[in-house]
């Protein structure tokens, strides 16, 4: 994937991480490897309600939720309020699911909200049916290992939610005024008041806002998010690992890549 050069962005999220372990809770499959999930906290039941309480204030309705533990309670209370959202699957290695409420069962918002859950009752969409049918999303929210004061976000250096925002934005789903969210911790948001030049890359997706279990920050800045996909950070293999990914890269005539 677009993958961080190793220097200060590891370092900072080893700090990070050490001070997580105290108020995240572990992970099914990964235990407390914070580099293999975004890991669900203290508080992020808040910190749903506060997402929720941003959109309603910006006049979101269309959503995109990504696959992170912490966003659990906002994927269960969107789904409460009858609220489809996009979600993509794990490591986008089988695109992006569709989540109707209708289509979950009284009382099962809990578990539609996790993995499982939605692999049960959301739909597959490939991109070109979200480029022909689906409008355009007004909110993209996150999960991260830390974010700045000043909107940059930093995964777990796969560079997963860049790649979906790239796709995204090729196939004009998202723009400029689509808002986007990174759900944190407290303790996952950075005091520095500016990010060193030596963390920020063409291809970083920095936020609109910030919530975290105590308070909602608007970020001040004016970088622009990236307009389309960079496929020289990109080998040819991840590109057909990703299916979405691989049909954009078909249409633009297959690009060169990292390895070519």
């Amino acid at each position: 994937m677009t993958e961080d050069t190793p220097s200060v962005r590891d370092d900072v999220r080893e700090r990070v991480w050490s001070q997580l372990r105290d108020v995240a809770r572990p992970d099914s499959r990964f235990a407390w490897d914070f580099g293999e999930f975004i890991a669900d906290y203290e508080g992020s039941d808040e910190g749903a309600e506060r997402l929720v309480e941003l959109a309603e204030e910006r006049g979101c309705e269309t959503w995109l939720v990504t696959p992170d533990n912490n966003l659990d309670p906002l994927r269960e209370r969107l789904v409460e309020r009858s609220t489809p959202f996009l979600m993509p699957t794990y490591g986008i290695r089988r695109g992006f699911l569709s989540l109707d409420p209708a289509d979950v069962p009284a009382g099962a918002a809990a578990f539609a909200a996790v993995l499982d859950g939605m692999n049960r009752f959301a739909d597959r969409v490939p991109i070109e049916a979200l480029e022909a049918d689906h409008p355009t999303l007004d909110v993209m929210v996150t999960g991260a290992s830390f974010v700045t004061p000043d909107g940059l976000r930093m995964g777990k250096g796969h560079g997963y939610f860049d790649l979906e925002w790239a796709m995204l934005r090729q196939i004009g789903l998202v723009s400029e005024e689509t808002v986007v969210v990174a759900a944190v911790h407290d303790v996952q948001l950075l005091s520095e008041e500016r990010v060193s030049d030596g963390m920020v890359a063409d291809h970083d997706t920095v936020v609109d806002y910030v919530v975290t279990p105590t308070r909602t920050v608007r970020v001040d800045g004016d970088r622009q998010k990236p307009s389309g996909i960079h496929w020289n950070l990109l080998t040819e293999a991840e590109i057909r690992s990703i299916p979405p990914l691989e049909t954009i890269w078909q249409r633009a005539g297959e690009p060169p890549t990292k390895d070519a």
